[in-house]
């Protein structure tokens, strides 16, 4: 099969000479292929040099067909949905899909970001190669699936930059950008995921082994030293018994002493070394997210009463619910709450967090400490650093402060990070500190939309701090994945 992109020995480094890549060789055939890393690995920026936004500093790419770039993100302009989409777009039976619902003399800036992703999407349906950077973010079920079924229909290719498992299922090859460069993994997403277990059981196993040889050498200079003591004893009895002079034997027994224990050293020394690099060869696999139980253990009474509804409905311009709510939470409930793009999940959730609207019917809502972290993590304060945000809210000392940020994955010097400039995963953890470190435990956490932006490490940590999270909880979330890995047991649709 033709390549239709070749990366040949390509570089990239910024003005301030931090380099990204270097010496990156790899080809893209007309398939549909997925680009996986961490946040801030550089995926985007590999995209942009894919697509010509950027120029490498060293090596060459060369390109077969024209490609699209979909950006992550996108402003919307006050321009009607039918003036952005032109008079020369392409009507087909997908974009009629996409676009249902959505009225074309609506202006894209009011549109809901699902709404808004949908739009952008119909626009590049037509286009040769395509280059998509996070497509499912704000897609509502509906989308999301019409948007998998394009994926498997299409035959031209596209490279597929994304965190969300369903769309990787569908990738016939994956690209892997780490620390270590580009790393290509031929075959489906699944044989991906089974070589990275793989790949960790068998560095696990090594560090097992380099603990235990550690270990081992430790007890036999201990060993060793308690039989060249004995022997010294004996030797030095023996020497007295044949009249050597005290001098001597010291002097015999200092160079015994010390050839034994050089020897000692430089094995314990050897082993500490080995299990140092079998410890940063595992640790740099970053899947493995730590569970933070001891954080998150409080619980409510069973009956205590988290939100009630009766006949409920909020009026913006009009009611937003098509049919009256009518809902009662009470005690460790796990609400995944569902719904279309629009159809009210925010607004419903602002309502029970205590916001005024015009409702009709009744919303009770119970008296728990709460931790809201909505779609932008404003719980932060961007001017400051993360250790700041936590501090204004912690009557913690310092140093524990700085331990509990160790447990969200912040450490050392990055506690003192502006939050203005982490990446998505890092502000939502950053947010989970601060919701969780606050002197009141929270006993009822509302998460809304939480996988936007996250890599699969992030998820795999949210998933397993869900799953300890012992209070009431609600999760608004498309991603069918996360809300099953989160053990969540009931669902409301609006």
């Amino acid at each position: 099969m033709n390549s239709i992109i070749t990366f040949s020995d390509v570089s990239f480094e910024f003005p301030n000479g931090h380099r990204l890549f270097t010496h990156i060789s790899f080809s893209i055939e007309p398939k549909l292929t997925a680009l996986v890393g961490p946040n801030g690995i550089g995926k985007t920026c590999l995209a942009n040099l894919i697509t010509g936004a950027l120029t490498p500093t060293q090596g060459s790419i060369q390109k077969k067909e024209t490609l699209t770039f979909f950006p992550q993100r996108q402003i919307p302009e006050p321009i009607p949905v039918d003036q952005f989409l032109s008079l020369d777009y392409t009507w087909s039976a997908l974009s009629e899909k996409l676009l249902d619902g959505i009225d074309g003399q609506t202006l894209c800036s009011q549109l809901s970001g699902g709404q808004w992703m949908r739009v952008r999407l119909s626009k590049i349906l037509d286009e040769q190669f395509l280059v998509l950077d996070e497509p499912t973010n704000d897609l509502d079920r509906e989308g999301r699936q019409i948007l998998l079924q394009f994926l498997k229909q299409r035959h031209t290719g596209a490279l597929l930059i994304s965190h969300d498992r369903e769309c990787l299922e569908l990738c016939e090859e994956v690209f892997e950008l780490s620390s270590h460069g580009l790393t290509k993994f031929g075959g489906s997403w699944r044989l991906y995921e089974d070589a990275k277990k793989n790949e960790r059981a068998a560095l696990g196993v090594n560090l097992k082994l380099a603990k235990r040889e550690r270990d081992q050498a430790f007890i036999n200079q201990v060993n060793e030293k308690n039989r060249q003591d004995k022997k010294n004893r004996r030797g030095t009895q023996q020497a007295m018994k044949g009249g050597l002079p005290r001098i001597l034997i010291g002097g015999r027994k200092r160079r015994a002493q010390n050839t034994t224990g050089k020897i000692a050293i430089t094995t314990l020394k050897q082993t500490i070394i080995a299990v140092q690099s079998a410890h940063q060869a595992f640790e740099e696999l970053k899947t493995d997210p730590i569970m933070y139980a001891n954080l998150i253990v409080k619980e409510i009474p069973n009956q205590k009463l988290v939100a009630e509804a009766i006949a409920f409905n909020v009026r913006l311009q009009e009611w937003l619910f098509k049919n009256d709510l009518n809902f009662s939470w009470r005690g460790n409930v796990r609400i995944a709450l569902k719904g279309a793009n629009g159809s009210g999940k925010t607004t419903l959730l602002n309502a029970v967090l205590g916001h005024q609207h015009e409702i009709r019917g009744e919303l009770r809502r119970g008296n728990l400490a709460t931790c809201y972290i909505d779609q932008q993590c404003s719980l932060l304060d961007d001017s400051k650093s993360i250790f700041d945000n936590i501090r204004d809210i912690s009557i913690a000392h310092e140093s524990e402060i700085r331990n509990n940020l160790a447990k969200f994955l912040f450490t050392k010097e990055t506690v003192f990070q502006k939050v203005s400039s982490l990446s998505g995963g890092e502000r939502l953890r950053a947010s989970l500190a601060k919701g969780l470190l606050q002197a009141e435990q929270p006993e009822f956490l509302i998460l809304d939309e939480p996988t936007n932006n996250l890599d699969l490490g992030n998820i795999e940590f949210l998933e397993n701090l869900v799953r300890e999270f012992k209070g009431a909880l609600i999760i608004t979330s498309h991603d069918e994945v996360f809300l099953k890995n989160c053990n969540m047991t009931e669902e409301l649709e609006i």
